[in-house]
């Protein structure tokens, strides 16, 4: 009665079947092994401070909330009543850092190798939100010229009714 699956397959078949399964286990080890590029250094907290980022302790539950909320390890950028701020959470102290564009511009020339700021991750985002958009835009333009040139393009043939 309990008969094995993979007997019950054509010996092809069951050549397919092992044929797909190693392709997937390769393909998941080749996915698994791939590295990322290192991240970049977390910030230091004596070159915030020295560019003039001010320290706020986390005292109210609120405030301790917000702390455990923002990623930690790196720099945000927030904004506050129209002007931009930037935060570093610091968790074993239950603190942040927080500074103006002026303070993030100096620690930006006191760490250069800090990585990619919040604005240069801003603009890679908007670069790659227009390849996209321009993408669409290219193809849209396609249908409508295929439309215009032809708008009945989606009934069948008058030869394909078969009357």
């Amino acid at each position: 009665m309990g008969q094995n699956p993979v007997r019950l397959l054509l010996p092809s078949q069951q050549a397919n079947l092992i044929t797909l399964l190693t392709t997937y286990v390769l393909s998941a080890l080749a996915v698994g092994c791939a590295s990322a590029p290192p991240p970049p250094a977390p910030p230091d907290e004596s070159a915030l401070s020295a560019a003039g980022f001010k320290v706020v302790v986390a005292k109210t539950p609120q405030q301790q909330e917000h702390l455990r909320n923002l990623t930690p390890g790196q720099l945000t950028a927030m904004e506050r009543n129209g002007t931009p701020f930037f935060v570093y959470p610091d968790m074993a102290k239950n603190q942040i850092y927080v500074g103006t564009q002026k303070e993030y511009q100096v620690y930006r020339r006191l760490r250069p190798d800090a990585g990619p700021s919040p604005q240069d991750k801003l603009n890679a985002q908007h670069a790659a939100d227009m390849a996209s958009y321009l993408k669409q835009d290219a193809a849209m333009q396609k249908a409508n010229t295929r439309d215009l040139s032809d708008p009945y393009y989606f009934w069948p043939s008058f030869f394909e009714l078969a009357w």
